[in-house]
């Protein structure tokens, strides 16, 4: 079964004939959330009507990071693109004032000096700066986008973590104020570095090694990072502490290891993931 969305992406659903499986798959990694969640919640209310309790779905392949974190790094390009763009339109912003004003003051003087190209440097930076506020509005809407495709593959990354280590829901609901904390980013408070406080605080408090980890402080200030290599880290490292038996909880003494068995990887070079179901 195909689904085509209003922007011409295509979510494909298929079914396994010789086992309780579904595949879904799509060349955009962010479209398969609305599918796979349709697809789970479509099939709890089958099974409850037919009066099985005992229904569960599970996620058979490891997390895709590798596509999710392509979403990340586009995302923060564009914010440190909007950044510098914002900086230069400044600077011209700066620029054409200074030129405004010894242009006024050589038309008020009484005796008027040669404009010494003024005016031509004028319309110069005048174009500039309507070129570079266009540029910064058109990034601002490229980083809307990429906001809202970044929050929908973040969707699928807390779903696919819930299904792959049967997660409560107050454990989800840990993992969506980690990876969710923002319904809109901007320069001054983006996603990047609010997820990545959370994931720290996670990762030293109830995902914690030892109790050395848990003594280390966090900065308590927050601000736009040089890239996102600490944040890929954190995200790697989170999942891996969840693989081997880490807990999510909001009090570190109830982080009790548990144990887990790593999935097998099932993934194709497309992106996609496979949903089972026991009933």
């Amino acid at each position: 079964m195909g689904f085509r969305f209003l922007g011409g992406s295509q979510v494909t659903l298929l079914a396994s004939k010789t086992s309780q499986r579904y595949r879904i798959q799509s060349e955009q990694f962010e479209d398969l959330w609305l599918i796979t969640n349709e697809l789970i919640i479509r099939l709890q209310e089958y099974f409850e009507k037919q009066g099985i309790k005992d229904f569960t779905c599970s996620f058979s392949g490891s997390v895709p990071l590798e596509e999710y974190f392509e979403l990340i790094d586009h995302h923060f390009e564009l914010r440190i693109n909007g950044e510098k763009l914002e900086e230069l339109l400044s600077e011209r912003a700066v620029q054409f004032r200074a030129i405004q004003r010894r242009l006024l003051t050589r038309f008020k003087d009484k005796t008027p000096a040669p404009l010494q190209h003024l005016d031509t440097l004028l319309d110069g930076t005048y174009k500039q700066v309507i070129a570079l506020a266009d540029a910064v509005e058109e990034n601002q809407d490229n980083l809307f986008q990429s906001f809202t495709r970044l929050k929908s593959a973040t969707h699928l990354v807390i779903l696919l973590i819930g299904l792959w280590q049967k997660l409560s829901a107050d454990q989800i609901a840990i993992l969506e104020a980690a990876f969710l904390p923002l319904q809109q980013d901007t320069q001054e408070l983006g996603w990047e570095e609010t997820v990545d406080a959370a994931l720290s605080h996670l990762l030293k408090t109830c995902l914690s090694k030892s109790s050395k980890e848990q003594a280390l402080n966090l900065n308590s200030q927050l601000g736009i990072p040089k890239d996102t290599s600490q944040l890929k880290k954190h995200i790697t490292l989170f999942c891996d502490r969840l693989a081997k038996g880490g807990r999510l909880c909001l009090s570190t003494d109830a982080a009790a290891p548990q144990t887990m068995v790593m999935p097998e990887e099932t993934l194709n070079k497309e992106s996609g993931v496979m949903v089972d179901h026991d009933s």
